[in-house]
């Protein structure tokens, strides 16, 4: 064994027992109800929500893909890093009021929530359907990440399957045993090895690089090239400009990847935009919205929102894992640079298109000669990012399926001891589905974890019903939802497998995001429906949906001092969403001065576009901050909450009886079992 590899057990011990500490403590914590082993007693606290639900929400989807994409699409990819806003955004708009309806019913899974305001047993099956294949191809490409870094820092000495295996058990002893307790417990240092992490990452590439001035004027003159992964913008974005260095414009009329190509890359004003908003699924999934059920007070979802996601996601990832892509490519990994004479040095190996993902591992390499206990640190760190968000979905993935299917459906009367050992086990089946998959089944691993997120973005308009609007319909939530979820895979490049590549399109046309793609479809249908169901005067069980909005309202009001400040949170709310990651950023093409203008005519001295991605990413931090604290989104509720002093028999609701709406009740469970038999038929042609 090397060195380097036996500084990487050292530190994965350390890690592990501190993991294994927290299973064992944790469990002492569940033995009495549900609320704490799913939910930690409901008394999540400011400080270790900020740490754990920040690592959990960001860091396994963003701690090796922002670095690599960053390296392969160049500035052009550093505005998805707006994630960082937009996420707390839907988080905003969504928490408070999840929370406050949690404390007066005593929901524990979003699927009672569900089930308890639109009476539909089929968005509740949706939800655990949903649930279920988002977290296990999620959970298979986390845990497949372990194995692969495990394998190559270890030169191969250990195998990705058995490094993936034995590392994913310390993950699953945790969270089985430990519950939601040992999973913020364990969070709070797996965010701390995260950002320190990403931070180290950065300064050892700016070690290597040199000062700010060399590293400017080095991609002063590459910008003066046509020297990227897709060529100069042709016009496109206001200029022949290096497609490295700008957006493709605002939107192009193309069908999609696979079909044909944006012109300079697909990174498109619009596709950021849509690519952005979609990643909201990630905290409007059913899995993390249980989230915020735990929380002490909504207040503590605004140190998430601003401070962990806002500002330092934000940090991170424009400034850190930015400066690590770009780089990489001027540190020898980009042959095209090195072939141009434009490298300024050549210590990384060139790393081809098709292997960008693996330049983060080749910049932890860089350390070999110089400190191999610090490889071995930031190995792990990256293994803790990932097993964070890998745990979150495992906990929550199994509590759902565990309430929302096998208690609701199974054995309604189960006692908390059958039901927890009933958690445990249904919990160890998705972590060994998703292992499998991992190991047996890699592409159906990438094709669903690719759709997943977009898919849960689909619950929007779900959670807008049951939160904000009481106009929309039970039935108009499930044919929304569902078409949703549909139009999302034929927007993928499993629509294209699935149909033997005979759509038009390819993935994302228009440059727009399959998840937009989708939502477009659902809120049109949604919508439809429930203007139909007000206008024939069906909708004749309003005044149950209306009873829960009493009640938010009741509680949630804006301060009468703040009631003026409505209008202008609309203004500049959609001016940062026009101006800041939509439409408007291809000003950011040149509003610092041209791309290839050359080092001295740029006003910031660094590329125009990352210097208007900086300024509207501040500008966004104010905006969370304004939203979340001075719009109460995420403050205290105006009043105290008394839990059932709202009357309420579920018995007595039947919901809207109406032919759209039947398939809320026992129709929705044909509807379901067709679409698992087609899913499952599907999956055994295509990926087995």
């Amino acid at each position: 064994m090397s060195e380097k590899s036996l500084w990487l057990f050292i530190f994965i011990l350390l890690y592990a027992a501190y993991c294994f500490f927290w299973g064992v403590r944790g469990s002492k914590y569940n033995s009495d109800n549900p609320e704490q082993y799913y939910l930690a007693n409901r008394n999540i606290s400011s400080w270790v929500f900020f740490f754990a639900a920040t690592v959990a929400t960001f860091a396994g989807l963003t701690v090796i893909s922002q670095t690599s994409l960053v390296f392969h699409d160049g500035f052009q990819y550093v505005g998805t890093a707006f994630i960082a806003i937009t996420v707390p955004l839907g988080s905003i708009f969504f928490f408070k009021r999840q929370w406050m309806l949690s404390r007066k019913f005593g929901y524990i899974t979003p699927g009672e929530m569900y089930y308890d305001y639109y009476k539909s047993d089929t968005i509740r099956v949706i939800s655990v359907i949903v649930t279920f294949f988002v977290a296990i191809p999620l959970l298979a490409v986390l845990f497949g990440g372990t194995g692969y870094l495990v394998n190559i820092l270890t030169e191969g000495y250990v195998s990705r399957e058995l490094g993936m295996w034995v590392i994913s058990t310390i993950v699953l002893f945790y969270v089985t045993r430990g519950g939601f307790k040992s999973i913020v417990s364990v969070g709070v240092v797996q965010s701390w090895l995260y950002f320190l992490t990403v931070v180290l990452l950065g300064i050892i590439i700016y070690s290597f690089v040199g000062n700010f001035e060399t590293f400017g004027k080095t991609l002063a003159k590459v910008a003066s090239t046509n020297v990227s992964s897709w060529g100069n913008t042709n016009g496109y974005g206001g200029g022949d400009y290096n497609g490295y260095f700008a957006l493709p414009g605002v939107v192009q009329w193309v069908a999609g990847l696979g079909k044909n190509e944006a012109v300079g890359g697909p990174w498109t004003a619009m596709m950021i935009f849509t690519f952005s908003i979609s990643f909201m699924g990630i905290v409007l999934s059913p899995s993390f919205s249980m989230w915020s059920y735990s929380a002490k007070h909504p207040k503590v979802f605004s140190y998430y929102q601003v401070w962990g996601s806002a500002v330092v996601v934000g940090l991170l990832l424009f400034i850190f894992s930015t400066y690590q892509g770009i780089g990489a490519s001027l540190l020898g990994a980009n042959a095209e640079i090195n072939s141009n004479g434009l490298a300024i040095k050549t210590i990384l190996p060139e790393v081809s298109k098709n292997d960008h993902s693996l330049i983060i591992y080749h910049i932890i390499s860089l350390m070999d000669k110089h400190a191999l206990w610090l490889t071995g640190l930031l190995a792990v760190g990256l293994i803790a990012a990932l097993q964070s968000t890998a745990a979150a979905f495992l906990m929550t993935s199994g509590s759902i399926i565990t309430r929302d299917l096998y208690k609701a459906y199974v054995n309604k009367n189960i006692t908390w001891e059958k039901e927890l050992a009933a958690a445990r086990i249904i919990m160890l089946l998705i972590f060994l589905a998703s292992l499998y998959i991992a190991t047996f089944a890699k592409p159906a691993m990438v094709i669903f974890s690719g759709i997943a997120i977009s898919i849960a973005f689909q619950f929007l308009v779900v959670l807008l019903g049951l939160l904000w609007f009481p106009w929309i319909t039970r039935g108009a939530a499930i044919f929304g939802l569902v078409i949703g979820i549909i139009i999302v895979v034929l927007t993928e490049t499993i629509g294209q497998q699935i149909t033997g590549n005979r759509l038009p399109w390819g993935r994302w046309p228009l440059t727009i995001h399959s998840g937009v793609w989708g939502l477009i479809f659902n809120i049109f249908i949604c919508f439809s429906i429930s203007a139909f169901s007000k206008i024939t005067k069906i909708d004749i069980y309003r005044s149950h949906r209306q009873k829960f909005h009493d009640f938010l309202n009741d509680h949630m009001g804006l301060h009468a001092s703040r009631t003026k400040l409505r209008s202008f949170a609309y203004v500049i709310a959609l001016l940062w969403l026009f101006f800041g990651v939509g439409p408007g950023q291809v000003l950011g093409n040149n509003f610092f001065g041209d791309p290839g203008a050359g080092y001295e005519a740029w006003v910031l001295k660094i590329p125009s576009i990352w210097g208007y991605q900086l300024l509207w990413w501040f500008l966004g931090i104010g905006l969370i901050w304004f939203l979340a604290s001075k719009m109460d989104l995420s403050t205290l509720p105006n009043k105290p909450i008394q839990a059932n002093d709202l009357y309420k028999e579920p018995d007595e609701v039947q919901g809207e009886v109406n032919y759209i709406d039947k398939v809320g009740t026992g129709y929705g469970w044909i509807l379901v079992l067709i679409g698992m038999a087609i899913f499952a038929i599907v999956f055994y042609v295509y990926f087995v």
